[in-house]
């Protein structure tokens, strides 16, 4: 019975403080999380199935939402709408984040900004698009963020009635019908709608000069190089060299995302990108450089250190455990101890208290030794009795295993109450006897 209620209080100790720890600890990682990607179509939304598919197979669950593009993902992260997102680089700048809760996760790929034009015009420089009616992306995309960036610093207002701002493919379809002279896209060049321009003979693709001047200007920006016929030899695509401007794809976030997700979205991140590309060299993405947001935390360890032990050991499943777990072993090797100890500590304090019992019990025998007449002996015995009550509480509170220590102390006292006893009595018989 005493072993089993030490158990119970073990297992009661143990319980307590993996609810405590796990209070306090903070929360497990999740099973879903919301991406935010792009137009649909675009690349940002082919990488988000990617991803959506790769993070399923691990047990994180991705629910992908499309959007206008980069500022429209960073508001969308700030509403708390979404919890990871594709942005582009120099574009958190304009968005409000007084609290500065964004945060970066990795710079992925490049994506160079394809400026085209209907054949026949005269285009050198972005100056040469004045008073041409152009597409500059969706409201609230990266695409028109960095277009409009660039018209300014060439002297064309963004906000003029000739600047339009449509998707994609209806940016697409009206260059074609020659309703638009240019248009603006900042995309992969594994976006079909670039190599469909390209391949057009009535549309043509701005080739950036100066390109130091406006990298010095735009640090986001990155001068790319495409030369003629990388992206389809066959084709001959594009049919000269040109040099473009990229910012970089990155991922995004806030500050409370788990760790453990971020660390399988850079896992994810780097089977996908570290292989490289036409543009992009191996191994260089993912990367910090380029990351123009407050690194998170765990990314920052990740890209520098790698992957952490506990996720490169257990499975996505497991993790989400890994902080209850914790909590429940340190439980269990601060508690096991400490309750399979408590019976010893507690006999030892039965021990100490028996001890000082039977140190009184000794003086009180060596008392009534010395008592000279019956007199004194009775007092002594009263001294012996008040010595026995006193034992009494303890007597009644110690368990069935240590009722031997009471009765070895009852046999005891009784012992040495009998020798006085019958001292005394002869003493009084003696007494008696003196007075007939």
């Amino acid at each position: 019975m005493r072993r089993r209620r030490v158990w119970i209080i073990a297992a009661i100790l143990v319980a307590v403080t993996a609810l405590v720890g796990a209070f306090l600890g903070g929360p497990s990682p999740p099973r879903k999380i919301t991406l935010a990607t792009g137009q649909r179509g675009g690349m940002y939304d082919t990488f988000g199935g990617l991803y959506a598919t790769r993070l399923g197979r691990v047990g994180l669950r991705i629910d992908v939402v499309q959007s206008s593009g980069s500022l429209d993902n960073l508001q969308r992260l700030l509403r708390g709408e979404v919890d990871v997102a594709f942005a582009q680089s120099g574009t958190s700048s304009l968005v409000a984040d007084p609290d500065s809760r964004l945060r970066g996760l990795a710079a992925l790929y490049l994506e160079p900004l394809w400026v085209f034009y209907r054949e026949g015009l005269a285009v050198r420089s972005l100056s040469d698009l004045a008073g041409r009616r152009i597409s500059i992306g969706l409201p609230a995309s990266g695409t028109e963020a960095v277009a409009a960036m660039l018209l300014r610093e060439h002297g064309i207002d963004p906000a003029q009635p000739t600047i339009v701002r449509l998707a994609n493919p209806a940016a697409d379809e009206q260059l074609e019908r020659g309703t638009l002279q240019a248009a603006f896209f900042v995309t992969s060049y594994r976006d079909v709608l670039v190599t469909d321009l390209l391949a057009r003979p009535n549309i043509r693709l701005l080739s950036f000069h100066r390109e130091t001047a406006y990298t010095r200007k735009f640090p986001a920006l990155t001068p790319v190089k495409i030369p003629e016929g990388l992206l389809d030899l066959r084709r001959n695509l594009p049919a000269a060299e040109a040099t473009l401007l990229a910012p970089s794809a990155l991922l995004a976030c806030r500050a409370d995302l788990h760790p453990r997700v971020v660390e399988q979205i850079l896992k994810v991140a780097q089977a996908i990108h570290s292989s490289g590309s036409l543009i992009d060299p191996p191994l260089r993405f993912p990367s910090r450089d380029g990351v123009d947001l407050p690194l998170h935390e765990a990314a920052a360890i990740y890209l520098t250190q790698g992957e952490s032990f506990v996720s490169r050991t257990l499975p996505y499943g497991l993790l989400r455990w890994t902080p209850l777990l914790r909590v429940l072993l340190v439980s269990l090797i601060l508690w096991i101890p400490a309750v399979r100890f408590l019976p010893e500590v507690l006999g030892w304090r039965v021990n100490r208290r028996f001890s000082r019992l039977y140190s009184g019990l000794r003086h009180a025998e060596r008392r009534l030794e010395a008592a000279h007449d019956a007199d004194e002996l009775r007092a002594r015995l009263a001294d012996l009795d008040r010595l026995a009550l006193e034992a009494r509480p303890l007597c009644n509170r110690l368990p069935a295993g240590r009722q031997h220590d009471v009765y070895n102390w009852r046999v005891h006292v009784a012992f040495v109450r009998s020798q006085a006893a019958a001292r005394l009595a002869a003493l009084e018989n003696e007494a008696s006897q003196r007075r007939t």
